[in-house]
């Protein structure tokens, strides 16, 4: 009988190893398994997609244009970055300088609004990718955030970066008197690499979501639970940089009850893979190839 009963255990235990090999195999083979799994298992209410610095693929980075597209292309939201000028008008621009991306040369902190209105900032984009070129690029300006506001209002949802923060300046102050002139607190995020800019936006208007930006120069298996619950304190979310990260930090993240939406993800192989990991959204220079990534995904689970 004995002899009966261990046979038995055996049958049972290569079968069961054989379906769990079977399924293995599958989960890895097929993109659709994948998908149906993780929503049965962690299901997303909703995956945004973020057009970094508009759709800044097709258009130049942080300019009308770029966030016309992104419109157009029915992104959730478009990030664009915020400098101060020497006068003190936030402009929307994403280095400290205006030399890569206008004509001119120079500090955006050393500039004036009207020496900053004169610039071309767009030829250098028709000039770098001339398959997205279009004569209407050449010599549109840099933005201000309150003609961003003006133009756009609550037809954009807007993810705020706070560039180069500095105590005496009051960025933090001068971008939430904005945010309520144009009563855009329900349309508007902000995120930075700072977290004290963070945690003194927090204090002026705790009702305005918060994103703490990270950069690794290594890859992240893991984040520790003390940063995370810091983090918590202010924000609702962080921003890694997507090649350091994994599913694993994800999860983690998730677990701990912070959104994460990693930056900047183009291609849609590591879109789809960070779909897959179960993220919150990801900022792109590509909104539509995002969407695309979203409804396929979407598609290959309905079985």
């Amino acid at each position: 009988m004995a002899k009966v009963h261990l046979r038995k255990a055996y049958f049972i235990g290569i079968h069961v190893l054989l379906v769990i090999f079977i399924f293995t195999t599958l989960y890895a083979s097929f993109p659709w398994i994948r998908v149906k799994v993780k929503e049965l298992i962690d299901p997303a209410d909703r995956v945004y997609t973020i057009a970094h610095r508009g759709a800044s693929g097709y258009a130049p980075e942080n300019t009308m244009p770029a966030f016309e597209l992104a419109l157009g292309m029915k992104a959730d939201s478009v990030e664009l970055d915020i400098h101060l000028t020497k006068d003190g008008i936030p402009v929307v621009i994403h280095d400290d300088t205006v030399n890569r991306t206008t004509n001119g040369k120079g500090y955006v902190k050393n500039m004036t609004l009207q020496q900053i209105e004169q610039l071309d900032a767009g030829s250098w984009f028709n000039e770098a990718y001339p398959m997205f070129a279009r004569e209407s690029y050449a010599g549109v300006r840099i933005p201000t955030l309150e003609q961003v506001f003006e133009t756009f209002g609550k037809e954009l949802h807007y993810v705020l970066e706070i560039k180069a923060p500095k105590p005496d300046r009051n960025i933090e102050s001068i971008i939430n008197d904005l945010i309520i002139e144009y009563d855009l607190e329900d349309e508007v995020a902000i995120h930075s690499f700072s977290a004290s800019s963070l945690r003194k936006f927090h204090k002026l208007n705790p009702d305005i979501p918060l994103y703490q930006l990270i950069w690794y120069d290594y890859t992240a298996a893991r984040v520790s639970d003390s940063f995370l619950a810091d983090v918590k304190t202010y924000a609702v979310g962080i921003g890694p940089n997507f090649q350091s990260i994994s599913a694993t930090y994800v999860a983690q993240v998730r677990k701990a009850g912070l959104k994460v939406i990693p930056y900047t993800v183009n291609y849609q192989v590591n879109m789809d893979k960070a779909y897959l990991w179960g993220v919150d959204g990801v900022y792109t220079n590509y909104p539509d190839r995002f969407l695309e990534v979203i409804e396929t995904n979407r598609e290959n689970a309905n079985w």
